[in-house]
């Protein structure tokens, strides 16, 4: 039932969110494409622990909190939470005292399609004379960190040129941290200020 990243990703919504979904709001929550959450709810339906009502253009969806596996797969998804934040404290905590004006994860991890050979992608803006010490300091601050709760930093540092000429060249690349940032710390990564010595701590 697990075993299928689709099947895994439909039901962490439905977990998440305690009450009825309608496809359309799996998709959205899930990130995943509308066939792979029909597909999924087929598969889990049948196992049980989806339960379905409604007619065909009109259908809810529910976890069934009733069905013997759902004590365990409750208290899995709260431990999946609970690292996850306890991985963006640790991420927040890196940088404490630094002078980054933004710090944040992207990528599969914050969209949260992740899987368990994937990197956490931390991203830090500050200027350029800060910039390599705040970058190796922050890895340095997560090796204890990743030890213990078991993901790997990929920490990648801008400064606020670089930020100017990613946006000015609509760099792909760019677009996509854009998209999937989630901050920790100071403002959004695009938000370069105009003046070069406003920073965050």
């Amino acid at each position: 039932m697990l075993g299928v990243s689709s099947n895994l990703r439909v039901l962490r919504a439905l977990v998440q969110h305690g009450g009825m979904l309608a496809a359309s709001e799996i998709v959205r929550v899930s990130g995943l494409s509308r066939e792979s959450v029909r597909l999924g709810l087929i598969s889990l339906e049948t196992s049980g622990i989806v339960v379905s009502s409604g007619s065909q253009h009109a259908r809810v969806h529910r976890y069934n909190d009733g069905h013997w596996l759902a004590p365990q797969l409750t208290a899995l998804f709260e431990a999946e939470r609970d690292r996850f934040v306890a991985i963006n404290d640790a991420v927040r905590q890196s940088a404490a005292g630094m002078p980054v004006f933004s710090l944040f994860i992207y990528g599969s991890a914050a969209r949260g399609d992740d899987g368990p050979d994937s990197d956490l992608d931390i991203g830090l803006v500050a200027k350029a004379e800060n910039l390599a010490e705040a970058v190796e300091d922050v890895r340095e601050a997560l090796r204890e960190p990743a030890e213990k709760l078991g993901f790997l930093p990929n920490v990648v540092g801008v400064d606020f040129e670089d930020v100017r000429r990613l946006a000015r060249d609509d760099d792909p690349w760019w677009k996509n941290v854009k998209l999937d940032a989630i901050v920790l710390a100071g403002s959004r990564p695009e938000d370069v200020p105009t003046l070069q010595g406003a920073v965050h701590g």
